[in-house]
């Protein structure tokens, strides 16, 4: 009896024992619900917070799993928000000189540069001066305000400088201002400097190595620099901007997406996208357009493509082919599959005879063409570069000392009529790869040539150089405002080139230096300096001179307000199509396999990166949580993959990333915002 009873009261409890598993099972199963419930509305309850749309209860699987969203890198629209932000923070404050508002690197880009901002109670001049190391002030005077929007130029990296501020009425402050980051940049040697304090006027110069772009004064401090790569040449601009690469790709090895307009605060003006890409260099006309280095778009040669843009619009408005004008005059000059036949690294307008002068770096030649017709003017270059039936365009070289260009770069034309380039001295012609002990003994030189076009001759009217400043390749010989002349050996060979090597390449950052070189109007050298890094051009200018970018021009020697409009994005290509999908088509991509894809988004581009079969067909499909669909063909079979899908037309919103490959749908765990 006794054992029964304990064997029931056993049973029983065990049978307890399983209600109260069950009961916590369920409890837990009910919890885990209630979790995945509130998860999926907090998701979708965040969702509806970042459209501005409704969502579409359907799609509502859009938002219910993790997705990464993928940055639209869009430094216009990044800049455009840091003012709004500055500006809300300046109007709420009560900021006078004892207490201004400081924001270094405002726009991002530009670490060396800052804004003082602060209120006055009647309107008056400010003047500011930032305290040099060497005894080399930088003093500006801003014109009459109550609001003062002053930006800070010439900064130093990694130090705390010292700025004073003074008003009309005789109110000063100072202010400490401190630069953390530092460009990384190569060693600077001094050779020589009798400028003294030149007042905010730098040496300015571009590199496809090292930091791209950075100014130095003429003590060898670094006075500027920006963060993104903007390579190739420089161009200063009328209003005091400067024209730049951008820092995204271009269709081909040699070039960018196109060009930025900027200025020293690192503010983005207008970004002009080139479907051919931007190569080299550019110019502004006097109209304000702007002549462009490209590539013809889907052409079987590059870098012998030229552009001109319409300044506002963006919009190409005329473009010479170079192989078709010289393939006019001799079809077979140019061999089948020469690419890089010509390759055009400078370019300038010559008012006076309306004419492009531009050189063409593998022909060893200096080309003007007409700007109306497109056709040749004259050429400078050795005969044997070019077939008899260009007889009747050669200038030929008389007088002691001629030497013909090779491998040039830097063309000007000066106001009387002559023609300037840097001679690299380096036969470029087929770009045939050479020993660097070939090389021992080459020589470069600045040049300056006298043009008799009546007589068809050309002549030495100075040339600086020799075989200590032989320059590989790029370099430039510039001019300044007061008949001053930079000259940039900049990829000379160091100490450590291995002559032994039986092929100079042009991209060794540790084999190559820059010899800069300043003279003045009775070309009399009056700085040096050497640096330990190769520089692709190079000029002398004033930094605060390319900052007045205000509305209205600065006048009687002060600077205007610092207030930029938001920037502006243009493209000569056209937006992708999309096909949209109807909602049930859109319905069927809920419930596909993740598969992670590396994209990159830009300026309302997409990038894949990565490879996809020859033979397959793929598309991306973007759905918002409203339910619209959009799908945009990325490769079609058996051709090529497009470098980017331009997303313009997408309407505004969220939208979350599917790849079609073939048959197959994968979510690819991403959304991207067009904004």
């Amino acid at each position: 009896m006794g054992k029964e009873k304990k064997d029931k009261k056993t049973f029983k409890l065990t049978k307890e024992r399983l209600f109260a598993i069950i009961a916590t099972v369920v409890a837990v199963i009910a919890l885990i619900i209630m979790i995945v419930l509130f998860t999926k509305t907090d998701k979708v309850e965040d969702a509806k917070k970042n459209n501005e749309e409704p969502i579409n209860e359907k799609f509502e699987f859009l938002v219910e799993s993790e997705s990464y969203g993928l940055l639209n890198d869009d430094i216009i629209a990044s800049q455009a928000n840091e003012k709004k932000k500055m500006m809300n923070e300046y109007n709420k404050g009560n900021y006078t000189i004892d207490n201004p508002y400081v924001v270094q690197n405002p726009y991002l880009i530009s670490p060396q540069t800052a804004m003082i901002m602060f209120k006055t109670k009647k309107s008056e001049k400010v003047t500011i001066t930032i305290k040099g190391k060497h005894n080399d002030d930088l003093t500006r005077t801003f014109e009459a305000a109550k609001d003062h929007y002053i930006p800070v130029l010439g900064l130093y990296g990694n130090y705390e400088n010292e700025v004073i501020i003074k008003t009309e009425s005789g109110a000063s402050k100072t202010v400490k201002i401190k630069v953390k980051e530092k460009a990384d940049t190569q060693a600077v040697t001094v050779k020589e400097n009798k400028l003294g304090n030149t007042n905010g006027t730098f040496y300015f110069a571009t590199s496809a190595l090292g930091v791209a772009n950075i100014a130095y004064d003429n003590y060898g401090e670094v006075r500027w620099w920006l963060k993104n790569g903007y390579t190739k040449g420089m161009t200063m601009l009328q209003n005091g901007n400067m024209l730049l690469s951008t820092a995204t790709e271009g269709p081909d090895v040699t070039s960018t997406s196109g060009v930025v307009e900027l200025d020293m605060m690192g503010y983005i003006h207008h970004e002009y996208e080139i479907e051919g890409g931007y190569h080299h260099d550019g110019y502004e006309m006097p109209s304000g357009n702007l002549i462009i280095l490209t590539s013809k778009p889907n052409g079987d040669s590059f870098s012998d493509y030229i552009v001109e843009l319409d300044r506002d619009s963006g919009k190409i408005v005329k473009e010479w082919d170079m192989k078709e004008i010289v393939s006019k005059v001799d079809p077979n000059l140019i061999e089948y599959g020469e690419i890089t036949w010509g390759w055009i690294n400078s370019i300038t307008y010559d008012e006076k005879t309306n004419s492009l002068v531009m050189s063409l770096r593998n022909q060893n030649s200096v080309v003007s063409i007409s700007y109306d017709k497109g056709t040749i003017n004259w050429i400078l270059g050795q005969k044997k570069y070019w077939s008899s039936k260009f007889e009747p365009y050669l200038l030929t070289g008389t007088g002691e000392g001629f030497i013909y260009p090779a491998g040039q770069h830097s063309v000007n034309i000066l106001s009387d009529g002559k023609l300037s380039i840097f001679n690299n001295g380096y036969n470029s012609n087929h770009e045939k790869a050479v020993s660097c002990k070939s090389l021992q003994n080459n020589e470069s030189y600045a040049m300056v040539y006298n043009l008799d076009l009546n007589n068809k001759t050309a002549s030495v009217d100075y040339k600086f150089g020799g075989k200590d400043y032989f320059s590989y390749a790029l370099s430039s010989y510039t001019y300044a405002t007061n008949n001053h002349k930079l000259f940039n050996s900049g990829w000379h060979f160091t100490d450590k080139v291995d002559y032994n090597s039986s092929s100079c390449t042009q991209f060794s950052n540790d084999k190559y230096e820059t010899h800069l070189i300043e003279f003045d109007d009775k070309n009399n050298i009056v700085a040096n300096l050497n640096i330990q890094e190769s520089k692709f051009e190079a000029l002398k200018a004033d930094i605060y001179n390319l900052a007045e970018i205000s509305v209205k021009p600065s006048t009687k020697n002060e600077i205007a307000n610092y207030d930029p409009k938001v920037g502006k994005y243009t493209s000569t290509i056209d937006a992708d199509k999309y096909e949209e999908l109807s909602e049930e088509e859109a319905l069927k991509y809920q419930n596909n396999d993740l598969l992670t894809l590396a994209f990159i988004m830009y300026n309302n581009r997409i990038k894949f990166y990565g490879a996809i079969p020859e033979s397959m067909e793929a598309k991306i499909t973007f759905i918002s949580p409203s339910g619209k669909a959009y799908r945009y063909l990325l490769k079609e079979a058996n051709k090529e993959m497009k470098d980017f899908i331009i997303l313009d037309n997408l309407p505004k919103g969220r939208y979350y990333v599917y790849a079609n490959w073939d048959d197959f749908v994968y979510n690819t765990g991403q959304h991207i915002e067009i904004n």
